[in-house]
């Protein structure tokens, strides 16, 4: 019995928090913990490059042309420490943040009584800033909260 029981926690601690594969070629991702979608939507007029990584993954650059978006799928690990951040850049601008972690999950993008249920962080891009919600329809109302602003590049 002990040893089913070790066997059970270490399973539960060695659980993948990657994400699941682009392009919906996995429809359904089984989690012992909360199922996570990072979504980043481009409002701005001019393309924007997100280059979004982990720890553990690096999803590559993404170029996104007006109102054209990415996102990942990926299962919170049982520790709550995964996390992803991403760089931005927009003409002679950049930006470098966290677009997930436990705790920005927890204040900005859960409903907070759907723990089996998938959660959404949504990212607006705009030329003011970067903004965060779990309803991208209410954007620019009072849904999003703005969290960063671009930085400019010192050229050398």
């Amino acid at each position: 019995m002990k040893s089913s029981f070790f066997l059970f926690f270490f399973i539960l601690m060695t659980i993948d928090a990657s994400p699941t594969p682009p392009n919906g070629t996995e429809k359904f991702k089984w989690c012992w913990m909360p199922y996570w979608s990072v979504e980043i939507i481009n409002l701005m007029h001019d393309p924007v490059t997100v280059h979004p990584q982990s720890a553990d993954d690096d999803l590559g650059n993404r170029t996104l042309a007006y109102r054209q978006n990415t996102n990942w799928d990926f299962c919170l690990h049982i520790t709550l420490k995964t996390r992803f951040y991403a760089h931005f850049y927009w003409n002679s601008k950049t930006a470098f943040f966290d677009v997930y972690s436990y705790g920005l999950g927890e204040s900005y993008c859960t409903n907070g009584k759907e723990f089996i249920k998938e959660q959404t962080c949504y990212w607006m891009v705009t030329e003011d800033g970067f903004y965060v919600t779990r309803h991208p329809d209410q954007f620019p109302g009072g849904g999003p909260t703005k969290l960063h602003d671009w930085s400019l590049v010192i050229a050398s």
